[in-house]
């Protein structure tokens, strides 16, 4: 009788079908059960909505899972594998865009449960990544207040100024005024002078008969 080989299969063997997270799955079960099997991606691990111990967030779905999952090549972020699928397509007419830092090729390898050490090195950076954010809050925070400030001041020295004075109008626009209808009665009347040569003007025009 001939020789019988069997293949050692991990208990993730038992995780290649789809969870139902998503109606449609384009690709092919066997071709995600052999990439399983190589340890190419993830489990098909059921997400969990509460948090445990052990268990990885996958920012996409916001399930927890167990057993690690899949990472960016390009920007190591986290993804479960049910959501990487929707991502990758089987064969894709062109190159697929990283849903976190837009790099090309879009691919991920699978490593297995994070290490005590990894963890917190994630932790570190994301206390750095709060803090810095609360910096930043701060900093916008203060300029606003700068800039509030330097506005009231400004309003409280106009108060003290009052109003700025009115300048007189040109003599071209008083001369333009008194030749307006309804204004009439506000131009100055002529000075006795002025009537005395307007009566010596007339009388020097008309015509003088001559005695009979």
């Amino acid at each position: 009788m001939g020789n019988k080989f069997s293949v050692k299969r991990g208990p993730e063997s038992a995780f290649t079908k789809p969870t139902g997270l998503y109606p449609n799955c384009e690709w092919d079960d066997k071709t995600v059960k052999k990439l399983i099997n190589k340890k190419k991606i993830a489990p098909r691990y059921p997400g969990r909505e509460e948090q445990g111990p052990d268990l990885d967030e996958c920012p996409i779905c916001f399930l927890w899972y167990p057993g690690g999952l899949n990472r960016s090549k390009c920007c190591r972020q986290s993804i479960c594998t049910e959501c990487f699928l929707q991502f990758k397509k089987p064969t894709p007419a062109r190159p697929i865009q990283c849903p976190f830092c837009n790099a090309q090729n879009y691919t991920v390898k699978f490593s297995g449960v994070k290490t005590k050490e990894e963890r917190e090195a994630i932790a570190q950076e994301e206390q750095r990544v709060i803090e810095a954010k609360i910096r930043m809050r701060k900093e916008e925070l203060a300029m606003q207040e700068e800039k509030e400030a330097e506005l009231a001041a400004e309003r409280e020295k106009r108060l003290r100024e009052g109003p700025p004075p009115v300048a007189p109008s040109p003599p071209a626009a008083q001369a333009r005024d008194s030749n307006v209808p309804g204004r009439q009665e506000n131009a100055r009347p002529p000075s006795v002078q002025q009537q005395d040569e307007q009566r010596g003007g007339a009388s020097a025009a008309a015509p003088r008969v001559p005695p009979r």
